[in-house]
């Protein structure tokens, strides 16, 4: 290897002690390579620092190793851990992850899943996506797809989600038993068949009505928690509880309740989804439903490397979910310090 050049398959068989062949079977990830040869190779590249030529390897192997990941909103604190999940995840498996955030936009969306099919991706995971049954079939047509938290699709596509239907009912009736009333549901309603938001107000709804209690559900436009909590707060009385879609709705709630004079846990009790680092602060302590970023990521990158091995039944995962409790669903806080009078 001449002084500076980049390295080559010829210079990793020579430091290896095997044939250039060898390298390049090596490099294809052929399973005929013996253990010690491939050990051997792999050695040898991370000396030289080799890297494999994307595109002769995609010539021969008819993959690129790409992955395309499609995210609707990563100002959500949920997408934003899932999207590095989702990275450590395609890494693992040998992918080389490229992301594309749409944000609230089906066009958009459509423009970012056009790009990744132009670049011969080997597999598309859609997180939350837009589009309609209709255009995720002619997608899983054409390339490998997996769609993250939806609960339906075409079957041509695989799925993973959690039972949002259960965990929102789960949700509820812990608000009840706490004695919190009336508990009312704060979030989205994107009429997209499968979303985590119809499933979620499903579940609410059916807690609701087996407590024979009223139901009540207040949808959020943009910008418009801290007008809804205000409302409540005026027409209620202390001591009502809030499911929120997500913990980012939560905190934002738990903002307006504190402009209000109002506390979490002994005045409101709030609680989200998803347990996002941030329900997590110290001096925050917010009640969520626990859904693991980890377990959406790993099974979804699954997906797609046993499509690519040759799978073509459909696969539905449905992830466990956990409720965790924190102060801010507990109405009885013994070591709280009083708090001063305040006008309301």
């Amino acid at each position: 290897m001449a002084g500076g050049s980049r390295p080559t398959q010829a210079d990793v068989a020579r430091l290896a002690g095997v044939s250039r062949q060898t390298v390049s079977l090596v490099v294809l990830d052929d399973p005929r390579v013996s253990p010690r040869s491939r050990a051997a190779v792999t050695s040898a590249m991370a000396q030289l620092n080799y890297r494999p030529n994307v595109a002769a390897r995609a010539l021969v192997s008819h993959h690129t190793g790409f992955l395309g990941i499609v995210f609707s909103d990563l100002a959500n604190p949920f997408h934003a851990e899932l999207a590095e999940a989702l990275r450590a995840a395609a890494d693992r498996l040998g992918f080389v992850p490229f992301i594309s955030p749409v944000g609230q936009s089906a066009d958009e969306e459509k423009v970012a899943i056009n790009r990744f099919t132009e670049m011969a991706v080997d597999g598309l995971i859609l997180v939350s996506p837009l589009s309609d049954n209709t255009t995720l079939e002619a997608l899983g047509a054409q390339v490998p797809t997996v769609i993250v938290t939806r609960n339906s699709g075409p079957a041509n596509v695989d799925l993973v989600h959690a039972d949002d239907r259960a965990s929102a009912a789960q949700v509820t009736q812990h608000l009840l038993a706490a004695g919190y009333d009336p508990v009312v549901f704060l979030g989205y309603e994107r009429r997209i068949e499968g979303d985590s938001s119809l499933a979620r107000i499903d579940g609410y709804r059916a807690a609701m009505r087996r407590a024979a209690r009223p139901e009540q559900v207040q949808i959020v436009t943009q910008g418009g928690v801290p007008q809804i909590v205000g409302g409540l707060a005026a027409s209620l009385t202390r001591g009502f509880g809030l499911v929120c879609h997500n913990d980012l709705i939560a905190l934002e709630a738990w903002a307006a309740l504190a402009e209000l004079g109002l506390e979490p846990g002994p005045d409101v009790g709030v609680a989200g989804f998803d347990d996002t680092g941030m329900a997590r602060f110290p001096g925050v302590g917010l009640t969520s439903v626990n859904n693991g970023t980890t377990g959406f990521a790993d099974t979804a990158v699954e997906m797609i490397s046993q499509r690519l091995a040759g799978r073509t039944a459909r696969r539905e995962v449905v992830l466990p979910t956990h409720l965790i409790v924190r102060r801010s669903t507990l109405r009885d806080q013994p070591d709280r310090p009083p708090r001063p009078a305040q006008q309301r």
